[in-house]
């Protein structure tokens, strides 16, 4: 019942954005349903980090049902979380094969 009313609250949230800003309604996704983009802001992200998006969309979708936190942009919140990553030299899990490769002299 909570999470329901969370939900239509979001929902709210964004037709309202929708109406400030010219912009189709935006989406929901992630794990939770929770994150919201716009056709625009996916394609960006898409471009932007190619191997990544989907990994962040599920990171913050799983962050805001975690702790209830509010993003004003969830586009931005992304970009933010992946330069911090990208800066600490922590990069997202890429989908696909693992990479098992070491360098001489290591173990796995």
């Amino acid at each position: 019942p909570e999470i329901e009313i969370k939900k239509e609250i979001d929902i709210e949230i964004e037709k309202e954005r929708e109406l400030e800003t010219g912009q189709a309604p935006a989406r929901s996704y992630g794990r939770y349903n929770n994150v919201f983009l716009s056709d625009t802001e996916l394609d960006e992200l898409k471009a932007e980090l190619p191997d990544k998006w989907e990994y962040y969309i599920d990171r913050l979708s799983c962050h805001i049902a975690s702790t209830g936190k509010q993003y004003h942009s969830h586009a931005a919140t992304i970009y933010k979380w992946a330069q911090e990553d990208a800066a600490k030299g922590k990069a997202a899990p890429k989908q696909g094969i693992p990479d098992y490769s070491c360098k001489e002299g290591e173990s796995l």
